[in-house]
């Protein structure tokens, strides 16, 4: 393909970001995936980026806050999946430095433990603290999470 493929790449880029918001890397991906070839795609992404249309700081803080609202999870996990997507560790590093995983944590406890309530008091501290490493909090927030809970509840166990 050639320069007379941009206006081409320029449309389907566009309609890709109708749809939701891209980092600079995930679009570049798709673009390459439908065929455009790099005289294409450059010309494409800087037009978006000096018009403001893509930019990775935005679309990562879009994405933090989506997944904080729908399925908290911790630093780890949402900065794997920020990686993923082609962000910056820089960015990375300057959003998940304002991002509070204590309270997503605990918010995530609590609505995981409303499901054991079957449980013996040990499983439901294991199978918490086996979800909440999953979704990719620390260890220190996990404990200091038990703890609040078992402090608000007078059925579960105190974490050693």
């Amino acid at each position: 393909m050639t320069d007379s493929n941009t206006p081409s790449a320029m449309a389907f880029a566009l309609k890709l970001l109708g749809l939701r918001n891209h980092s600079n890397k995930e679009l570049e991906r798709k673009l390459r995936k439908k065929g455009y070839e790099t005289e294409s795609i450059e010309p494409v992404l800087g037009k978006l980026t000096q018009q403001g249309v893509l930019d990775d700081r935005v679309f990562a803080m879009e994405l933090i806050r989506s997944r904080s609202r729908r399925k908290p999870a911790g630093k780890l996990k949402i900065g794997m999946e920020l990686r993923k997507r082609g962000v910056s560790e820089a960015i990375i590093g300057e959003l998940l430095k304002e991002y509070d995983s204590t309270e997503l944590c605990y918010r995530a406890a609590e609505k995981k433990v409303a499901s054991l309530h079957n449980a013996t008091d040990a499983e439901r501290k294991r199978k918490l603290e086996v979800f909440l490493n999953n979704r990719g909090f620390e260890w220190q927030e996990i404990q200091t999470v038990l703890k609040q809970l078992h402090a608000s509840s007078t059925d579960f166990e105190e974490p050693c």
